[in-house]
């Protein structure tokens, strides 16, 4: 599999895992599986998006099939095989001896060590014998993700001491005697470790394919983004995963390879910028998307600059944390990778002269990589109209006006370049609103 490049920053931005900056984490929204393993399994999927096109789709197909399987066991059963199989005590290959001298010992004295082995040995028996049932009822019409697992689970079944298990055991009612235990046990944590252990694994994909189908279902998610090869970046009804009633908004790279995001703030700019960085984050780990359909290029490698921290430690100011990551940034799409770049209203550290002057050098630089596309936010509107007419940008902006003296915000996107200046009215009402306040303490 080839993995997608990213960074420390571009996860705090985004918050894939943890809470950095207040946010909901994203991987919160899938972690609802039914096992343990499983649960990392789903997080290893979110924490290290793909640049596979072939894994991508398998992923996305299988996740979106209707008649996935019931997992052959509980949580509480295959915790207990995990914990059977890490057990280190008494492996020991079978002898009738032996088997007959820990008789004897276990008719004096108690034994706790053999339960773990005798129900770790009986679970793993029952879990073989309902693979066995999935893949031998498995549906012809099966993604492809799942029928390489199925072949896996018919090739260790059936191509090893295994297969004799099955045979000997076809009798699931019968008693296992204590020799049967301790051959079957040696067989399960020493010959065969590594083949049960690859079961469990099948069990535990099995386990992600289904949690995520089900969250898909439950927040009606489109399964199946379309990933393709050329640079086409198209969404209709994306939204923000923990943004509530959200506005669907629709949004294409219809022009060039840099979209600029205008309008004033609190409109939702960075929200929006977040909400599609994220459905393309989602698309690439296969996972089901925030969005009713999209169309996203398969990216070698996605950067954002949303969210920077400056550092006293090391002198370092907001100004100047912001072009040492614009730099970063240079240097990795420089390599020649297709990458989704985000940029959150740059040079925010310095005076609005220095940040045009600034945002349109970096705008001018940024035209010379079409392999890559960049999403830029800004309320320069001086920064966006110096690229009107640029055939390598296209304009959105978040729609709000002062209607009847209030702030009116729908979070609509729409083509263009905002002319809305409401940065003044929103300081003077919130500043006429506080001296009310301290007038009524008075």
């Amino acid at each position: 599999m080839v993995y997608l490049d990213t960074d420390k920053q571009t996860c705090a931005d985004l918050s894939i895992t943890e809470s950095v900056y207040d946010e909901q984490p994203l991987c919160s929204l899938f972690l609802k599986t039914e096992t343990k393993q499983g649960k990392s399994l789903m997080l290893e999927w979110i924490m290290y998006p793909l640049s596979d096109w072939e894994t991508i789709c398998k992923r996305q197909k299988a996740i979106d099939w209707e008649f996935l399987p019931d997992l052959p066991l509980n949580e509480e059963e295959l915790d207990f095989i995990e914990y059977y199989l890490g057990y280190r005590d008494q492996i020991r290959r079978n002898n009738i001896l032996f088997t007959c001298a820990g008789l004897i010992d276990r008719l004096v004295r108690y034994d706790p060590n053999r339960y773990v082995i005798c129900r770790g040995v009986k679970l793993v028996i029952l879990m073989l014998h309902r693979l066995e049932e999935w893949v031998t009822g498995a549906r012809s019409d099966m993604p492809k993700l799942l029928k390489e697992a199925a072949c896996t689970v018919r090739s260790i079944l059936h191509g090893s001491e295994l297969e004799e298990v099955l045979e000997q055991t076809s009798d699931e009612k019968a008693r296992l005697s204590i020799y049967a235990i301790d051959k079957y046990d040696y067989l399960f944590r020493s010959t065969r470790l590594l083949s049960v252990k690859e079961l469990l694994s099948i069990i535990y994909l099995l386990d992600v394919c289904r949690t995520a189908h089900r969250v898909a279902k439950e927040k009606k998610l489109n399964c199946a983004p379309k990933m393709v090869q050329a640079m086409e970046f198209s969404v209709e009804g994306v939204v923000h995963p923990f943004v509530k009633n959200a506005q669907r908004n629709n949004w294409d790279m219809f022009q060039g390879n840099i979209s600029l995001f205008t309008g004033s703030n609190m409109a939702g700019k960075s929200t929006t910028l977040k909400a599609l960085t994220l459905a393309v984050w989602l698309a690439h780990c296969g996972l089901p998307v925030f969005a009713e359909s999209m169309t996203c290029p398969v990216y070698e490698g996605i950067y954002t600059s949303i969210n920077l921290p400056d550092s006293l430690r090391d002198g370092r100011s907001h100004f100047m944390a912001e072009v040492l990551r614009i730099k970063e940034i240079l240097i990795k799409v420089g390599s020649g990778k297709k990458c989704l770049v985000v940029l959150d209203e740059m040079f925010r550290g310095t005076n609005a002269k220095d940040a045009f002057e600034a945002s349109v050098a970096v705008n001018e630089l940024l035209r010379d990589f079409p392999h890559c596309h960049f999403l830029i936010s800004t309320h320069i509107l001086e920064y966006a109209k110096a690229f009107e007419h640029d055939c390598s940008c296209c304009f959105y902006y978040m729609e709000a006006e002062i209607k009847e003296d209030n702030f009116v915000c729908p979070h609509r996107l729409l083509k263009g370049i905002s002319e809305a200046r409401v940065g003044y009215w929103i300081v003077k009402k919130l500043l006429n609103m506080h001296e009310l306040e301290i007038e009524k303490a008075r």
